[in-house]
């Protein structure tokens, strides 16, 4: 995914965000998909899906990518726009 690429229809704004921030990261520490994945220990197809906003990762997982591309988690984070999120309550199931 390109940083300059439109949201796609269907995807979460924040999975979009996150997954731009994440690329550009992968990419001035001059990794491929396949290196990050390896060193954060995590499937290659698992980040793929990050990467390309089908899934948002575990707290977990971000701090294990954060180590892989030696950078704190805020850093990681930095740029991620949240301002989509919208804060109420989610209906459960009783």
């Amino acid at each position: 995914m390109s940083s300059n690429e439109s949201q796609k229809p269907g995807k979460d704004a924040l999975a979009t965000s996150l997954a731009a921030a994440i690329v550009k990261r992968r990419e001035a520490a001059g990794l491929g998909m396949a290196e990050l994945a390896k060193l954060a220990g995590m499937a290659r197809a698992y980040l793929w899906r990050v990467e390309h906003a089908e899934t948002i990762p575990s707290v977990r997982n971000l701090a294990r990518l954060a180590v892989a591309l030696n950078l704190t988690l805020s850093d990681l984070l930095q740029g991620v726009d949240t301002s989509e999120i919208e804060l109420r309550n989610r209906p459960y199931d009783n």
